[in-house]
């Protein structure tokens, strides 16, 4: 998409967003061009982006690219999870899936901007999984995009001026999130994105977030699993359009575990006990017969 395309959309989706949150959209769109604004992020993107092209050779993704001159090079996602956190002000907000960092880094420019809050990442080096025997395989459209360097470890793109409000736990997120104490008022998926796993996954963090917390979900266009769980959840979804690498395409899905929308059975539906034992394989949405 032409850059030009790609602010456009932005904005519309942040309307979007704005109506689903109740808030003004003014606000959000301020919280965007905050960071399309800030120079100084985007010079320290640059210059990680160029010491790994050229110590490292890895030219995959964002790293083809010399230099950058807006952070909508970054797709809509990333716009998303910066404006949610400087909206939200969490004290706790956790990630899974780190690859070269690009969700943490904007991740943890908002943090840095709140001038509160910390970060948990969880993910392996790609190495990691590659020579462990119980590790769990990649999703096939992955490919070996995420393939990179052994020298290099997840979050490779973060300058470590943002660094300081950020805890990286190496390991597997189904593995480390039940060891947690925290409660996170905001949770990012972008491991593996197979339904079985991002299931366990999120009933994994389930009961480590806060009631009001944000749940958002990258790639939910890989599998069913994101659908899955607003169904078996009850909860009313938006969704997002990357505005970048993949024109427009439906990637990003976010939930509000406390959405007034949630409780309404005409969007949520309802289930009854034939459904729930399997006798009956159907969904019943109120007002439509069964």
């Amino acid at each position: 998409m032409d850059i030009l395309d790609t602010r456009k959309c932005n904005l519309w989706n942040l309307e979007r967003l704005a109506a689903f949150l109740d808030v003004d959209a003014e606000i959000l769109k301020a919280y965007y061009l905050e960071i399309l604004d800030d120079h100084e992020f985007l010079s320290a993107l640059n210059e990680r982006l160029q010491l790994v092209r050229h110590r490292y050779g890895f030219t995959k993704g964002i790293f083809r690219k010399e230099r950058v001159d807006s952070v909508d090079w970054f797709a809509f996602e990333r716009i998303l999870i910066y404006v949610l956190l400087r909206h939200l002000q969490p004290d706790y907000a956790i990630e899974t899936g780190v690859y070269y960092g690009g969700n943490t880094v904007f991740l943890l420019a908002a943090l840095h901007r709140n001038g509160r809050g910390r970060l948990v990442s969880i993910d392996l080096p790609d190495a990691a999984i590659r020579r462990s025997a119980t590790a769990h395989p990649r999703h096939p459209l992955v490919g070996d995009s995420e393939l990179y360097d052994s020298q290099l470890r997840p979050g490779f793109i973060v300058p470590d001026h943002l660094k300081d409000r950020w805890e990286f736990v190496e390991g597997d997120s189904l593995v480390e999130i039940p060891r947690r104490s925290e409660t996170f008022d905001f949770y990012m998926h972008d491991s593996d994105h197979s339904m079985n796993f991002l299931g366990a996954e999120i009933a994994a963090v389930l009961p480590r977030l806060a009631p009001s917390a944000v749940a958002v979900v990258d790639d939910i266009d890989w599998s069913n699993g994101f659908f899955a769980f607003c169904v078996e959840k009850r909860m009313s979804p938006i969704l997002f359009t990357d505005n970048g690498k993949d024109d427009l395409r439906v990637r990003t899905g976010m939930v509000k575990l406390d959405h007034p929308r949630n409780a309404v059975a005409a969007i949520t539906g309802s289930r009854d006990d034939s459904f729930l034992s399997g006798k009956e394989d159907r969904w019943t949405a109120a007002g439509v017969a069964a």
